[in-house]
């Protein structure tokens, strides 16, 4: 049987859209890059005709002048003027390599931005993955920024026609021969870019499993459970399973450039020598005097030089535009939710929250994870979501926030689909504590209130500090509030507990006193006594919300108006406590059961 030849994938957009794209960007971002592009072309082009002529005008001098003086002031003239437009072109080219550091950090700065400025439900899906990965591939493989290339190739060109018609003076037919040879050479060079841009589509997926098996895996979270599990085994072989085949990867590259390679060396000598073999024949038959004969064979060379770099330079601008285009694409991947207009919820009030026939499966997953939901929770209630672990509660919240979007059916705030709503009007009614947070290296009320200093309100800050229960812990920190956080970032920070953890997010959720209070298991890493004392404080912390509480354990939820039992992907039972209990259904059974280990 024989195997399906997987589609090649090919770049969406051609040379000139993909440069043009990229200019206006450079422009935007660094004019400098401009300038010194521009500038370096005329005195690059002077340096190769000084280069040119300088041996022959010094040889013609010796053979014709009688006078020291004039011979010494004449080199000395023109090595003075090779010089002055040397120190110039180095510091136009100084200013290029600045400039090509600072495009290849803008243009990650802008994926990193893209990335966190799409609508999150992306990122789940394995297109948007396989394109962030081609745009950062692109920014750490784009090795001559674009305005370089093309002050290179305008160079080339102009250096192509001033050294082509000295050569053709000579013979058109070595003029040709150069032409042709180079023509092959660029050939063999653009099969090579496009094995390369192949051979980029499978490096990049190696790389995404070697960087997750020699980073993330073993990693300061994980490093624990590795080690005592004896588990490094497995991570060492699957690493060098992976290099093994980045291996075969890299081999098949490798053989590719050096055919490559090769050809247009054989290509580059039978020009050369032939073009050499015409000159020499000229001067040994005293065609040509010994000056045109310097000046004629650093025509040659030059000229072989500047064909090359002109067909190459073809190549490198094709080969950017390749890369162009799969960091231009990224870009262009663009999410459902309104950035521009759309609807702005009602704002600090408690607002309706409803699912209508909501079904979700995850892009990669197998199965749904929510299938046919439709339920309603009423301003100012205060619901719980009960289940087993993958059940879909986490999912639910997510739907709830607009975070992801549902396959069928839809999610309403006050009425109003999600996806009507301003995507940031829309998240500004949410104050959220999730399962996976973010404890920023900032101070201890920066990483409450997300705001500069100057802008914290320090009565809702130390109110937050209160109803959380972490205001006596924060008191006793080297510098109070202003204590930075995680020591990776900073090593004279501190790292806080994971129950220090909850409390400092469950203080940001209550500082930010949004419509909608979302609590994802937000007691998990508390002890009993500190657990209890926030079931205390719920009216307060949820007072003028509506507020949906999550837990695996059913008796932390009895102070809630409703309670949800998610089963199976679908909601199972809904009620009180009282009501639940007085079904004798699953949410009975399941109370019973954890209830023996109260």
């Amino acid at each position: 049987m024989s195997k399906i030849k997987k589609e090649k994938r090919k770049p969406k957009y051609g040379m000139f859209s993909c440069h043009k794209w990229m200019l206006k960007k450079l422009w935007k971002w660094d004019k400098m890059i401009a300038f010194s592009a521009v500038a370096i072309i005329p005195v690059s082009i002077v340096l190769f005709a000084l280069d040119l002529y300088i041996p022959s005008i010094v040889l013609d001098k010796l053979q014709t002048e009688s006078l020291f003086i004039n011979v010494a002031l004449t080199i000395t003239a023109l090595l003075l003027a090779q010089l002055v437009f040397m120190v110039l072109r180095n510091f136009f080219m100084l200013k290029q390599n600045m400039s090509h550091s600072f495009l290849t950090y803008r243009m990650e700065g802008e994926v990193f931005y893209e990335r966190r400025k799409k609508d999150f439900y992306l990122n789940y899906e394995k297109s948007t993955q396989e394109a962030h990965n081609r745009a950062i591939n692109a920014c750490d493989n784009y090795d001559v920024s674009l305005p370089t290339a093309i002050a290179d190739m305008a160079v080339n060109v102009i250096c192509f026609l001033l050294f082509g018609s000295v050569i053709s003076t000579l013979s058109p037919i070595v003029l040709v021969l150069l032409i042709v040879g180079s023509a092959i050479s660029f050939l063999t060079l653009r099969w090579k870019q496009n094995k390369d841009y192949t051979y980029n589509e499978e490096h990049n997926r190696i790389a995404k499993k070697t960087n997750y098996t020699a980073y993330d895996a073993p990693s300061r979270e994980n490093a624990k459970d590795l080690r005592l599990y004896n588990f490094t085994g497995y991570i060492n072989e699957n690493f060098e399973q992976l290099l093994t085949a980045f291996r075969k990867s890299h081999s098949r590259y490798q053989n590719t450039f050096t055919i490559t390679e090769i050809s247009n060396y054989l290509v580059a000598a039978v020009r050369d020598v032939i073009a050499y073999a015409f000159l020499i024949s000229k001067a040994v038959n005293g065609e040509l005097g010994s000056a045109e004969f310097v000046l004629y064979f650093s025509a040659i060379t030059q000229m072989s030089t500047f064909l090359t770099g002109l067909f190459s330079g073809v190549g490198t601008l094709r080969e950017s535009a390749l890369r162009i285009s799969d960091y231009r694409e990224y870009f262009e991947l663009n999410g459902t939710l309104k950035r521009e207009g759309g609807k702005t919820p009602p704002q600090n009030q408690p607002l309706t929250i409803e699912f209508r026939n909501v079904t979700y499966k995850y892009p990669q997953g197998e199965k749904n994870v929510i299938e046919n939901v439709s339920f309603k929770i009423n301003a100012g209630e205060k619901i719980a979501l009960v289940g087993l672990n993958g059940a879909g509660k986490t999912t639910l919240t997510r739907l709830m926030t607009g975070i992801i979007l549902p396959n069928e059916g839809e999610v309403l705030i006050n009425g109003v689909p999600v996806t009507d709503y301003n995507r940031d009007a829309l998240y500004s009614v949410y104050a959220v504590v999730p399962q996976e947070y973010t404890i920023l290296p900032l101070s201890v009320a920066e990483n409450i209130a997300l705001c500069d200093k100057e802008e914290i309100d320090m009565q809702k800050l130390n109110h937050a500090l209160s109803v959380a229960g972490i205001a006596e812990t924060v008191a006793k920190l080297p510098y109070g509030i202003d204590t930075e956080l995680d020591k990776r970032y900073n090593t004279k920070a501190v790292d806080l507990s994971g129950g220090e953890k909850q409390r400092l997010l469950l203080a940001r959720a209550i500082y930010r006193g949004a419509s909608i209070l979302i609590l994802d298991e937000p007691t998990a890493a508390l002890d009993p006594i500190a657990e209890d004392e926030i079931y205390r404080k719920y009216n307060d912390i949820s007072a003028n919300t509506t507020s949906v509480f999550i837990s695996h354990r059913l008796a932390s939820t009895r102070f809630c108006d409703n309670i949800y039992l998610l089963d199976g992907s679908r909601l199972a039972e809904q009620g009180t406590h009282e009501d639940l209990m007085a079904k004798n259904g699953k949410y009975k059974e399941l109370y019973d059961v954890q209830s023996k280990y109260y």
